[in-house]
């Protein structure tokens, strides 16, 4: 590495600058404040020159950047070449591979598709959760509802849950599952206030019916795979099946 120093200037600068050893010099080269016309002091001609008169400086501050090349391969072989009696490939049969419904995808399906069919079957095993819960909470009251006594209405907590099922129903049948907060809302509600009531009353068949009932419904709405799906699927119609027995019929 030389150990040269160098004092530089502007073409048209009074003052100087240095010393500089080369590699100071290269990072103003960098930083653009040295060119070749940049000015310095050759102390063996005893007067400044361009930086662009000495070669080895130059060679040093502003060396050549080779070209990469690429080497052309003439036998690259193609993968995407079209054989005599190859079937043509129809969007059909693209969107099948992708669902895992092909011999060569099956059991490979995208985990997004996977899920996304999970919580549509999730959905509709919701919703007849939630007609059983109706049939199980407004049913024994029917001649309240009937006859719009608000009073009869307001004070029965098994009609205010069962109207509730109704606007959930709703919005569930229109595909609404941002509505899924509120049905665990209700969910975690019912078995507080309705294991307590049939608690009290030593009424433990409804207390476990309503309790397996809700938390079906409640991790319901979470699914997204099969294996936690099923289980809480058995336990919402169950559950609300066994409530709406042991309320209507027994």
């Amino acid at each position: 590495m030389s150990t040269q120093e160098f004092y530089i200037r502007g073409e048209n600068d009074t003052d100087a600058r240095g010393p500089f050893t080369q590699d100071q010099l290269s990072s103003l080269v960098e930083a653009q404040q040295v060119d070749g016309s940049t000015l310095y002091y050759d102390a063996g001609l005893e007067q400044w020159v361009p930086i662009s008169s000495n070669e080895s400086l130059m060679n040093f501050l502003f060396p050549e950047k080779k070209r990469l090349k690429v080497r052309p391969k003439d036998d690259v072989e193609t993968l995407n070449v079209e054989n005599d009696g190859d079937a043509p490939i129809r969007v059909e049969d693209m969107l099948a591979a992708a669902e895992g419904r092909t011999s060569d995808t099956r059991g490979k399906i995208d985990p997004k598709i996977s899920a996304e069919r999970v919580a549509g079957v999730a959905r509709y095993l919701l919703i007849f959760t939630l007609l059983l819960s109706l049939f199980a909470m407004l049913m024994p009251s029917l001649d309240v509802v009937y006859s719009l006594d608000w009073i009869g209405i307001a004070t029965d907590p098994f009609v205010i849950l069962g109207l509730v099922d109704v606007f959930f129903l709703i919005v569930l049948f229109l595909g609404a599952t941002n509505f899924y907060p509120l049905v665990r809302f209700r969910a975690l509600f019912a078995v507080g206030l309705l294991c307590f009531m049939f608690f009290l009353t030593g009424e433990y068949r409804l207390m476990l019916a309503v309790g397996a009932g809700t938390l079906g419904m409640y991790f319901m709405t979470l699914a997204v795979a099969w294996a936690p799906l099923v289980p809480a699927a058995l336990l919402g119609l169950g559950g609300m099946a066994a409530l709406a027995y042991f309320r209507v019929f027994v």
